[in-house]
């Protein structure tokens, strides 16, 4: 991949002021931690595996419309047709995210959805995806080695669902012609996904 685009980094440092902006007063699920902390962890793993600029700029607004109250064309208008196409397969559909099931009960179909739309995703959408998810799944580490057996409860499935998710995701993102499994952030998110939820120890 090439990163020469990250040279000039006026969009990024944008995208970045635009992320907080709009994720300003949101915190990280039962925390008092600013949730902008993550999509900043996001973009982080993407420009240490030198992803392309708008691959990292979609890594920090990837939640935006899917949390916050914007639009995929208000992405578009302001960074583009490629951004906004990350940014919109990063967010769950509207019919999904509105069901009137709550969080809890559609959790397995939101997810499904995101496995199924993964496997067949281009290399840059999986490798934003890949990022999210290795992000993800380090915070789980961690509050799990602070809290304990007591932390799955935290989440809205239980842990064989979630054990379930990532290794969906892992095999998705690993699917097909536009793999990543080269890289450093998917041999870490998969390092990851068989210690958390498999038997042997962290190496």
């Amino acid at each position: 991949m090439e990163n020469k685009n990250l040279q000039d980094n006026d969009r990024i440092v944008k995208a970045l002021e635009f992320s907080y902006k709009a994720h300003k007063g949101t915190f990280r699920k039962g925390t008092k931690i600013p949730y902008i902390v993550h999509p900043w962890d996001v973009a982080s793993i993407l420009m240490k595996n030198n992803a392309p600029e708008h691959v990292v700029i979609a890594g920090l607004l990837h939640d935006v419309v899917e949390d916050e109250d914007y639009t995929v064309s208000d992405i578009r208008n302001m960074f583009g047709d490629k951004v906004a196409e990350l940014v919109h397969g990063a967010s769950e559909p509207e019919e999904l995210k509105n069901s009137k099931e709550g969080e809890k009960e559609n959790w397995h179909e939101r997810k499904a959805h995101t496995i199924d739309f993964i496997r067949d995703a281009g290399r840059d959408m999986k490798l934003l995806s890949c990022a999210d998810k290795l992000a993800n799944i380090r915070d789980i580490i961690n509050d799990h080695e602070r809290q304990g057996e007591s932390f799955w409860k935290t989440l809205n499935a239980p842990r064989n669902d979630q054990a379930w998710y990532f290794t969906s995701m892992m095999e998705s993102i690993a699917y097909g012609d536009e793999i990543i499994v080269d890289m450093p952030a998917f041999k870490e998110f998969k390092k990851c996904v068989e210690w958390i939820f498999g038997e042997e120890p962290l190496k």
